[in-house]
C-alpha cells in the first residue's frame, strides 16, 4: 500500500464508490467536500496502483495540520473500496490501510486529529503508532424492524409525547422548499457556544442534501406556526439527524413527533437501513435518543502532535 496526495476530481464517480464502500457515509461525498474547501484527500493505492479508498484532509487553514470536528463533520477517516470477504484477510487489508497511514500522516503532519465512523472497529495500528484514542458513541435505529416494532420499543415519555401531538393534531411536513424549516434556530446553540458553523454554510449545506436526493428538513406545524423542525442528510445505509430546533417556551412534543414520522418517511420511501441520532456526546441529548429505543455504536477520535503533547479534556465540549 502506498498513499498519494490528490483531489476529489481524480476518482471518477466517487460518490458512486462512496456508496458502495465498505464503510463510507455522506460526509466524504464530492459535493461535502467542496462545501468545506476540502478538494485535497490522500488517495489510497495497491502495490499495482489500483485504487483501494482514500482519506478526506478538511481544511484546517494550516497546511501541517488535519483537524476534523466531529459537531459538524460526524465522521471521517479512510473510505475502503475494496474489502476482502472473509473475516481473517478482512483485518490484516484494514490493518495494512491504516499502519500505512499512520506512516504517511506522521510524515507530512505535525498535528492530526480525525475520527472513523462507526464499521472501523479495529484501531490497533493508530494506537501503537501513538494515537490517543477517544472513545466516542452515537446512538443508532435498524428500520428494517418496521415502525410497529420500533414503536413497541419507544420509552413511555416518547410515547406520551406521540399521543399528545396526535391528540393537538399537529402536523408533519416535509419540506423539501426549506419553507418552514428555521436554519437560525437551528444554528442558536452553535452561536451561544462560538462553534465554527454558520447559518449562511447550513443552508448552503441543506440546499445540496436535498438537491442531491441525499437530505431533507422536516417541520410540526400547530395552528398554522411552525412548533419544530429537523434536518437529516443520508447516505445509501445511515440516515443522519444533523440540525433542530423546537419552540422551548411550549414542549418537546414536536420533536419526538417528528423523529417519528421521519422513521416512517424513511420506512416507506425505502431510503436507508439505519438512522444515527448522532451529537450523543451530551448526556441530557444521549437520555432522549435512548428513550426512543436506539442501541449504542462506538466510533473513535484520533489525536496525534508531532511534539507528543497529551491530549487532556478532549470530551469537553461545554453543557447543551
Amino acid at each position: 500500500m502506498h498513499i498519494e496526495v490528490g483531489s476529489i476530481y481524480e476518482i471518477p464517480n466517487i460518490n458512486n464508490k462512496i456508496d458502495a464502500s465498505f464503510n463510507g457515509t455522506c460526509f466524504a461525498y464530492d459535493w461535502f467536500l467542496k462545501l468545506k474547501n476540502s478538494e485535497k484527500i490522500l488517495i489510497i493505492y495497491d502495490e499495482k496502483k489500483e485504487l483501494q479508498g482514500f482519506m478526506p484532509i478538511f481544511n484546517s487553514n494550516n497546511q501541517n495540520i488535519i483537524a476534523q470536528s466531529t459537531m459538524y463533520i460526524p465522521y471521517g477517516g479512510p473510505v475502503i473500496f475494496n474489502l476482502p470477504k472473509d473475516e481473517r484477510n478482512k483485518i490484516r487489508y484494514i490493518r495494512n490501510i491504516e499502519k500505512t497511514l499512520c506512516k504517511y500522516l506522521q510524515a507530512h503532519y505535525q498535528e492530526v486529529q480525525f475520527s472513523t465512523d462507526n464499521n472501523i472497529i479495529d484501531i490497533m495500528p493508530f494506537i501503537r503508532a501513538g494515537f490517543t484514542p477517544e472513545v466516542r458513541y452515537t446512538y443508532k435505529l435498524d428500520l428494517s424492524v418496521g415502525l410497529e416494532k420500533l414503536y413497541e420499543n419507544f420509552g413511555r415519555d416518547r410515547k406520551k409525547d406521540i399521543r399528545k401531538a396526535l391528540k393537538r393534531k399537529i402536523e408533519f411536513e416535509v419540506d423539501k422548499d426549506i419553507k418552514y424549516f428555521n436554519v437560525e434556530k437551528a444554528m442558536v446553540w452553535e452561536s451561544k457556544y462560538g462553534f465554527e458553523s454558520t447559518a449562511h454554510f447550513v443552508k448552503k449545506y441543506i440546499h445540496e442534501t436535498i438537491s442531491n436526493n441525499r437530505g431533507m428538513c422536516f417541520v410540526a406545524r400547530e395552528n398554522d406556526k411552525t412548533i419544530g423542525g429537523v434536518h437529516i442528510a443520508w447516505d445509501s445505509n445511515v440516515a443522519y439527524i444533523l440540525y433542530s430546533f423546537y419552540e422551548r417556551e411550549k414542549d418537546d412534543v414536536a420533536i419526538a413527533y417528528i423523529y417519528y414520522k421521519i422513521f416512517e418517511y424513511l420506512i416507506e420511501n425505502n431510503i436507508v437501513r439505519y438512522i444515527d441520532f448522532e451529537g450523543s456526546v451530551f448526556e441530557s441529548i444521549e437520555d432522549f435518543n435512548i428513550s426512543f429505543g436506539a442501541y449504542q455504536s462506538r466510533f473513535y477520535n484520533l489525536h496525534w502532535n508531532i511534539n507528543n503533547k497529551p491530549y487532556i479534556d478532549v470530551y469537553d465540549y461545554g453543557e447543551k
